[in-house]
């Protein structure tokens, strides 16, 4: 496939990630109830078959994971933030109000640039691996603290319980 056939997939796909967002925004505030169920279903779908989830193609992208993980609380200060990158994709890891912020994106002024395998991502937010363990599996650039605060939100997210909204 040429570089030319590629470019309109992959705008296909960011609009389609971009809608998805979206409209679990709008779950979250239109039906908040509904929305803490539908999440929870999918965390224990993870958990309970995680590892055929994780051989699957469609669960290698590291943005439905970080998205199930934001929300909960996180230790990292307001003004830090922390460039997670995943194979091809970039996520900007911050605090808003205490609670862990996920965008797509670097992250302006990183402290913390952690640079990591999809399957190292995977087992931190699975449980299988400590943030000790993903920072040592990982590449840090800048403040490892910071990076290490940033990850501790994400330490077995898909076993804990949907944060309260």
């Amino acid at each position: 496939m040429t570089a030319s056939a590629t470019a309109p997939t992959r705008e296909k796909a960011e609009r389609a990630r971009e809608d998805c967002e979206y409209v679990r925004s709008l779950l979250n505030v239109r039906q908040p109830r509904f929305a803490a169920a539908l999440e929870a279903a999918a965390r224990r779908l993870l958990r309970d078959h995680g590892t055929v989830c994780a051989s699957s193609q469609k669960s290698r992208q590291p943005g439905w994971g970080l998205l199930g993980a934001a929300g909960w609380a996180t230790a990292l200060p307001a003004a830090q933030t922390c460039e997670l990158r995943v194979g091809p994709e970039v996520f900007y890891l911050g605090c808003d109000a205490g609670t862990l912020t996920v965008r797509r994106g670097p992250a302006p002024d990183g402290d913390a640039v952690v640079t990591m395998s999809a399957g190292a991502l995977f087992s931190l937010l699975t449980g299988q691996m400590t943030v000790t363990d993903a920072v040592r599996h990982a590449t840090v650039d800048g403040d490892t603290e910071i990076a290490r605060r940033a990850l501790e939100p994400l330490a077995a997210a898909f076993s804990k319980p949907a944060p309260a909204t």
